[in-house]
């Protein structure tokens, strides 16, 4: 499947994940399903070839996206994919924009949500970063005056992780630089 640069990457994943195949199969197709395990995994015969005995497979993943397999004309893939290989599309954009206008999804309003969070946690991640070079270039400062001596070598250590801090778990060693620097002090 070759993504058309057109249409917004993360719109493929979100096409996958909203629109439920076995719902489509059932509903527009016709075509019955026998559910093999709750809701999650199904048999029929397909859709996609002439046959007698069922040897089209369906299954949900843990993500909660519908995926299919044919044994028998050996044909597999997602929502997007089926549009293709059911309605003889040739780009999986095109079937992308089929998909859209058939469940009344807005190709350009469609947010990405994982977009929205990665964005949030860039701009805390900034903040969290700038609060903690305030903090730790303050606790620094008073150590050295205190005794540069025997704090200078600790202050550069410091310093350095700070510039490294770039996930949650480097944040934390920045939090316990400021916390360690008050303890260091009182001594």
């Amino acid at each position: 499947m070759t993504k058309n640069k057109s249409i917004p990457a993360h719109l493929y994943d979100v096409i996958k994940k909203k629109v439920n195949l076995a719902d489509f199969l059932e509903t527009e197709i016709g075509c019955k399903l026998e559910w093999l395990e709750t809701d999650t995994v199904a048999r029929a015969i397909c859709p996609l070839h002439e046959e007698k005995k069922p040897s089209f497979r369906l299954n949900k993943t843990e993500e909660g996206v519908w995926l299919y397999y044919c044994y028998g004309c050996n044909k597999s893939g997602t929502i997007i994919d089926f549009f293709m290989d059911y309605y003889d599309i040739s780009n999986a954009g095109e079937s992308v924009l089929r998909i859209c206008k058939k469940f009344n999804i807005e190709d350009d309003a469609v947010l990405d949500p994982d977009d929205i969070k990665d964005a949030k946690k860039n701009v805390n991640m900034k903040k969290k970063v700038d609060c903690a070079n305030i903090v730790a270039s303050n606790q620094c400062r008073c150590l050295l005056r205190h005794n540069y001596e025997k704090n200078s070598v600790w202050v550069a250590e410091s310093y350095k992780k700070i510039n490294k801090a770039l996930d949650e778990e480097d944040l934390e060693t920045i939090e316990s630089v400021g916390f360690e620097a008050s303890s260091r002090m009182d001594k």
